[in-house]
Protein backbone atom coordinates (compact mmCIF):
# COMPACT_ATOMS: atom_id res chain seq x y z
CA UNK A 1 0.00 0.00 0.00
CA UNK A 2 2.77 2.45 0.91
CA UNK A 3 4.78 1.53 -2.17
CA UNK A 4 1.74 2.17 -4.36
CA UNK A 5 1.28 5.63 -2.85
CA UNK A 6 4.97 6.46 -3.32
CA UNK A 7 4.68 5.43 -6.99
CA UNK A 8 1.57 7.62 -7.40
CA UNK A 9 3.48 10.65 -6.10
CA UNK A 10 6.71 9.74 -7.88
CA UNK A 11 9.73 7.92 -6.47
CA UNK A 12 11.97 10.87 -7.29
CA UNK A 13 9.75 13.16 -5.16
CA UNK A 14 9.50 11.09 -1.96
CA UNK A 15 12.50 11.25 0.36
CA UNK A 16 11.06 10.06 3.65
CA UNK A 17 8.17 7.95 4.92
CA UNK A 18 7.28 8.46 8.59
CA UNK A 19 5.08 5.92 10.38
CA UNK A 20 4.22 4.71 13.84
CA UNK A 21 6.87 2.70 15.69
CA UNK A 22 5.13 -0.67 15.64
CA UNK A 23 7.04 -3.76 14.53
CA UNK A 24 4.78 -4.17 11.47
CA UNK A 25 5.50 -0.61 10.30
CA UNK A 26 9.20 -1.09 10.93
CA UNK A 27 9.22 -4.24 8.77
CA UNK A 28 7.28 -2.44 6.01
CA UNK A 29 9.71 0.49 6.18
CA UNK A 30 12.72 -1.78 5.73
CA UNK A 31 11.09 -3.46 2.73
CA UNK A 32 10.36 -0.05 1.20
CA UNK A 33 13.98 1.05 1.57
CA UNK A 34 15.17 -2.18 -0.05
CA UNK A 35 12.83 -1.70 -3.01
CA UNK A 36 13.38 2.07 -3.31
CA UNK A 37 17.08 2.84 -2.55
CA UNK A 38 16.50 6.63 -2.55
CA UNK A 39 13.81 6.39 0.14
CA UNK A 40 14.27 6.67 3.91
CA UNK A 41 11.82 5.25 6.43
CA UNK A 42 11.85 6.65 9.95
CA UNK A 43 9.64 6.15 12.99
CA UNK A 44 7.47 8.92 14.42
CA UNK A 45 9.44 11.23 16.74
CA UNK A 46 6.29 12.15 18.70
CA UNK A 47 5.57 8.46 19.38
CA UNK A 48 9.19 7.92 20.43
CA UNK A 49 8.99 10.82 22.89
CA UNK A 50 5.67 9.56 24.25
CA UNK A 51 7.21 6.14 24.92
CA UNK A 52 10.12 7.93 26.59
CA UNK A 53 7.71 9.79 28.88
CA UNK A 54 5.93 6.51 29.62
CA UNK A 55 9.21 4.86 30.71
CA UNK A 56 10.13 7.88 32.86
CA UNK A 57 6.66 7.91 34.40
CA UNK A 58 7.08 4.24 35.33
CA UNK A 59 10.20 4.92 37.41
CA UNK A 60 9.39 4.24 41.07
CA UNK A 61 10.37 7.83 41.96
CA UNK A 62 7.65 9.17 39.62
CA UNK A 63 5.03 6.43 39.51
CA UNK A 64 3.71 7.20 43.00
CA UNK A 65 3.33 11.01 42.62
CA UNK A 66 1.66 10.54 39.21
CA UNK A 67 -0.82 8.07 40.76
CA UNK A 68 -1.47 10.41 43.69
CA UNK A 69 -2.01 13.36 41.37
CA UNK A 70 -4.50 11.26 39.39
CA UNK A 71 -6.42 10.53 42.62
CA UNK A 72 -6.66 14.25 43.34
CA UNK A 73 -7.92 15.23 39.87
CA UNK A 74 -10.30 12.25 39.62
CA UNK A 75 -11.82 13.07 43.01
CA UNK A 76 -12.32 16.75 42.21
CA UNK A 77 -13.80 16.15 38.75
CA UNK A 78 -16.23 13.53 40.07
CA UNK A 79 -17.91 15.96 42.46
CA UNK A 80 -19.63 19.00 40.98
CA UNK A 81 -19.57 21.26 44.04
CA UNK A 82 -15.90 20.62 44.74
CA UNK A 83 -15.10 21.16 41.05
CA UNK A 84 -16.97 24.49 41.05
CA UNK A 85 -15.14 25.56 44.23
CA UNK A 86 -11.81 24.54 42.69
CA UNK A 87 -12.45 26.62 39.57
CA UNK A 88 -13.36 29.56 41.77
CA UNK A 89 -9.99 29.29 43.51
CA UNK A 90 -8.03 28.87 40.24
CA UNK A 91 -9.79 31.74 38.47
CA UNK A 92 -11.67 29.39 36.14
CA UNK A 93 -8.63 27.33 35.15
CA UNK A 94 -8.83 23.55 34.88
CA UNK A 95 -6.33 21.07 36.34
CA UNK A 96 -6.47 18.43 33.64
CA UNK A 97 -4.44 19.42 30.56
CA UNK A 98 -5.23 17.20 27.56
CA UNK A 99 -2.31 16.74 25.15
CA UNK A 100 -1.69 15.04 21.83
CA UNK A 101 -0.29 11.93 23.53
CA UNK A 102 -1.40 9.95 26.57
CA UNK A 103 1.70 10.27 28.71
CA UNK A 104 2.26 13.92 27.85
CA UNK A 105 -1.21 14.50 29.33
CA UNK A 106 -0.09 13.01 32.67
CA UNK A 107 2.92 15.31 32.94
CA UNK A 108 1.02 18.41 31.74
CA UNK A 109 -1.60 17.72 34.41
CA UNK A 110 1.19 17.57 37.01
CA UNK A 111 2.42 20.93 35.73
CA UNK A 112 -1.07 22.38 36.08
CA UNK A 113 -1.43 20.97 39.59
CA UNK A 114 1.88 22.50 40.61
CA UNK A 115 0.91 25.85 39.11
CA UNK A 116 -2.31 25.85 41.16
CA UNK A 117 -0.76 24.38 44.32
CA UNK A 118 -1.73 27.37 46.50
CA UNK A 119 -5.25 27.42 45.06
CA UNK A 120 -5.68 23.71 45.86
CA UNK A 121 -4.46 24.22 49.42
CA UNK A 122 -6.85 27.14 49.80
CA UNK A 123 -9.71 24.97 48.50
CA UNK A 124 -9.10 22.17 50.99
CA UNK A 125 -8.74 24.67 53.86
CA UNK A 126 -12.00 26.48 52.99
CA UNK A 127 -15.50 26.01 54.42
CA UNK A 128 -16.59 24.76 50.97
CA UNK A 129 -14.55 21.67 51.84
CA UNK A 130 -14.82 21.40 55.62
CA UNK A 131 -18.63 21.77 55.51
CA UNK A 132 -18.93 19.14 52.78
CA UNK A 133 -19.71 15.57 53.83
CA UNK A 134 -16.97 14.37 51.44
CA UNK A 135 -14.32 15.80 53.77
CA UNK A 136 -15.12 13.00 56.25
CA UNK A 137 -14.84 10.14 53.74
CA UNK A 138 -11.68 8.02 53.36
CA UNK A 139 -11.25 9.21 49.74
CA UNK A 140 -11.66 12.84 50.81
CA UNK A 141 -9.14 12.50 53.63
CA UNK A 142 -6.70 10.82 51.24
CA UNK A 143 -6.92 13.73 48.77
CA UNK A 144 -6.63 16.27 51.60
CA UNK A 145 -3.44 14.60 52.86
CA UNK A 146 -1.94 14.52 49.34
CA UNK A 147 -2.59 18.23 48.76
CA UNK A 148 -0.91 19.17 52.05
CA UNK A 149 2.01 16.75 51.65
CA UNK A 150 5.39 18.44 51.20
CA UNK A 151 6.84 15.15 49.97
CA UNK A 152 4.21 14.98 47.22
CA UNK A 153 4.97 18.47 45.91
CA UNK A 154 8.73 17.83 46.03
CA UNK A 155 8.18 14.69 43.95
CA UNK A 156 6.06 16.65 41.49
CA UNK A 157 8.93 19.12 41.10
CA UNK A 158 11.25 16.24 40.16
CA UNK A 159 8.69 14.93 37.66
CA UNK A 160 8.52 18.35 36.01
CA UNK A 161 12.31 18.68 35.87
CA UNK A 162 12.50 15.34 34.05
CA UNK A 163 9.56 15.84 31.69
CA UNK A 164 9.58 19.59 30.97
CA UNK A 165 12.46 19.65 28.43
CA UNK A 166 11.03 16.57 26.64
CA UNK A 167 7.57 18.15 26.43
CA UNK A 168 9.14 21.14 24.64
CA UNK A 169 10.63 18.79 22.03
CA UNK A 170 7.30 16.95 21.71
CA UNK A 171 5.44 20.21 21.11
CA UNK A 172 7.77 21.04 18.21
CA UNK A 173 7.83 17.62 16.53
CA UNK A 174 4.06 17.19 16.89
CA UNK A 175 3.27 20.61 15.41
CA UNK A 176 2.02 21.19 11.88
CA UNK A 177 3.23 24.75 11.35
CA UNK A 178 6.72 24.02 10.01
CA UNK A 179 8.97 20.99 9.42
CA UNK A 180 10.67 19.90 12.64
CA UNK A 181 13.45 17.76 11.18
CA UNK A 182 16.19 20.46 11.18
CA UNK A 183 15.54 21.06 14.88
CA UNK A 184 15.12 17.55 16.26
CA UNK A 185 18.74 16.64 17.07
CA UNK A 186 19.53 20.07 18.49
CA UNK A 187 16.36 20.08 20.62
CA UNK A 188 17.12 16.66 22.07
CA UNK A 189 20.67 17.69 22.88
CA UNK A 190 19.35 20.80 24.63
CA UNK A 191 16.73 18.74 26.53
CA UNK A 192 19.36 16.36 27.87
CA UNK A 193 21.55 19.28 28.97
CA UNK A 194 18.64 20.87 30.86
CA UNK A 195 17.77 17.61 32.58
CA UNK A 196 21.42 17.11 33.55
CA UNK A 197 21.50 20.59 35.07
CA UNK A 198 18.22 20.05 36.93
CA UNK A 199 19.46 16.88 38.65
CA UNK A 200 23.05 18.00 39.17
CA UNK A 201 22.96 17.65 42.98
CA UNK A 202 24.64 14.54 44.37
CA UNK A 203 21.45 13.19 45.97
CA UNK A 204 19.75 13.04 42.53
CA UNK A 205 22.61 11.38 40.61
CA UNK A 206 21.04 7.91 40.58
CA UNK A 207 17.71 9.27 39.40
CA UNK A 208 19.46 11.29 36.69
CA UNK A 209 21.27 8.18 35.47
CA UNK A 210 17.96 6.30 35.12
CA UNK A 211 16.34 9.17 33.18
CA UNK A 212 19.27 9.63 30.78
CA UNK A 213 19.49 5.86 30.21
CA UNK A 214 15.81 5.82 29.18
CA UNK A 215 16.23 8.80 26.86
CA UNK A 216 19.33 7.43 25.17
CA UNK A 217 17.93 3.90 24.83
CA UNK A 218 14.72 5.10 23.22
CA UNK A 219 16.34 7.77 21.06
CA UNK A 220 19.30 5.76 19.76
CA UNK A 221 17.16 2.68 19.14
CA UNK A 222 14.47 4.51 17.17
CA UNK A 223 15.64 7.96 16.08
CA UNK A 224 19.37 7.57 15.37
CA UNK A 225 18.72 8.23 11.70
CA UNK A 226 20.98 9.65 8.97
CA UNK A 227 18.32 12.10 7.80
CA UNK A 228 18.24 13.86 11.18
CA UNK A 229 22.04 14.12 11.18
CA UNK A 230 21.98 15.54 7.65
CA UNK A 231 19.26 18.04 8.56
CA UNK A 232 21.31 19.27 11.50
CA UNK A 233 24.53 19.40 9.47
CA UNK A 234 22.79 21.51 6.80
CA UNK A 235 21.53 23.93 9.46
CA UNK A 236 24.72 24.97 11.28
CA UNK A 237 22.82 27.57 13.31
CA UNK A 238 21.24 24.66 15.20
CA UNK A 239 24.50 23.37 16.66
CA UNK A 240 26.80 26.44 16.66
CA UNK A 241 25.99 28.98 19.40
CA UNK A 242 25.29 32.52 18.21
CA UNK A 243 28.10 34.89 19.16
CA UNK A 244 27.57 38.61 19.60
CA UNK A 245 30.27 40.80 18.14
Amino acid sequence: LLEKKVDEIGRDKVVQVVTDNGANYKAAGKLLMERIPTLFWSPCAAHCLDLMLEDIGNLKEFKKPIARARRVTTFIYRHGRILAAMREKTGGADLVRPAATRFATSFLTLKSLYKHKDALKALFASTAWTDNRLSKTSAGLDVYNIVFSTQFWNSVEDCLRASGPLLIVLRVVDGDERPAMPKVQALMKCAKEKINQSFAVQSKKNLLKKIITIIERRWEKQMDHPLYGAAMYLNPGKFHPHKKR
